[in-house]
């Protein structure tokens, strides 16, 4: 603690200490209080000013995420904390800001993407079918062998692209409206269970759920939220280590559900756009899974985290969603 204060930014007497255009919040030591904001925050706080409040009055907290982040749901949006202690006017003081997520695409860039999508389907569905007629009837008509099996590599290739056409129709399908979420609960241990039966028995045994007595309903529908759970586990146990799939499970809050396995770190370049469209590792993959877990999310105002990405640990994401409204937010002080 010594050497924090000792780094802490120092500023003089009067000086309101922000520099950023991100949500900023001033708290004195001790008493919880937030004694100064920026306009940012003002304005996310409805245009009333927070000063005088306990911080997680304000802006909701997930604890324990990660070693090396702290999600934070703020005027229905979710942010990254970050913190430092700041001497200001004489005294020890936290600066808290939100910081803007990077590496997730907005909406107004997913709906952009959706249109080109869009316009993808119906361009290049219309020739395939052609084709795949075409070669039918050549195949009901022939009665060379060579010719077979060339006629079978084609339709096994029209059949993979209708394939990836059926994936990218689901995801220009998601609508990007948001939801009222007192209209949903969904209980996900038991959506959880359903998940995990359906893959082989060898996998199954690697999967572990860390049901605790906190396990809760979220505010979800549960065909999404099964969507998004999928979307996830699936992820999980296609990276987990081929041999072992160990996949971890757990509710770590009451809106939240982890999701974690141990097999090799996201690489840079793809971890900075991970939650972009045909973003991938894999050959023969589009990329869109953790997109559509995404986009699900947002529409119950949630959003996924990642929360670790270590060679020697784990590779984690967090689903969260926002607080209900008897949810007591954890105290960073």
């Amino acid at each position: 603690m010594m050497s924090q204060i000792k780094n802490a930014i120092k500023n003089p007497a009067g000086m309101i200490p922000f520099n950023s255009t991100e949500p900023t919040f001033i708290i004195k030591m001790g008493s919880k209080k937030i004694c100064e904001v920026n306009d940012a925050a003002i304005a996310g706080f409805a245009n009333k000013n927070p000063i005088g409040k306990e911080l997680n009055d304000v802006v909701h907290i997930v604890p324990n995420a990660g070693p090396n982040i702290t999600p934070v749901y703020f005027n229905e949006e979710w942010f990254i904390l970050k913190q430092e202690i700041l001497l200001w006017e004489g005294s020890q003081h936290l600066k808290v800001r939100l910081e803007g997520r990077e590496g997730v695409p907005d909406f107004e860039v997913m709906q952009s993407l959706k249109n080109m999508i869009g316009f993808l389907l119906h361009r290049v569905r219309s020739p395939l079918t052609g084709i795949q007629g075409y070669a039918e009837l050549i195949e009901d008509n022939s009665d060379i062998n060579e010719s077979q099996r060339y006629l079978e590599k084609i339709s096994a290739g029209v059949d993979e692209l209708f394939n990836l056409l059926d994936d990218l129709d689901d995801l220009e399908k998601i609508s990007l409206e948001r939801i009222d979420l007192n209209n949903f609960s969904a209980n996900p241990f038991k959506i959880i269970q359903e998940i995990v039966s359906d893959y082989p028995v060898e996998v199954q045994k690697n999967i572990s759920f860390e049901e605790t007595t906190s396990s809760t309903p979220l505010q979800c529908n549960s065909g999404d939220m099964r969507r998004i759970l999928s979307f996830l586990i699936e992820n999980a146990v296609e990276y987990a280590p081929a041999d072992k799939h160990e996949v971890t499970i757990s509710q770590p809050t009451q809106n939240s559900i982890k999701i974690s396995h141990t097999g090799n770190p996201i690489p840079k370049s793809i971890s900075e756009q991970l939650f972009y469209p045909f973003v991938t590792t894999k050959a023969r993959k589009l990329g869109i899974g953790l997109t559509m877990a995404l986009l699900y999310a947002k529409r119950y105002y949630g959003s996924i985290f990642v929360t670790e990405n270590n060679p020697f640990g784990e590779i984690s994401f967090l689903f969260c969603l926002p607080p209900s409204e008897d949810y007591q937010s954890p105290s960073l002080l």
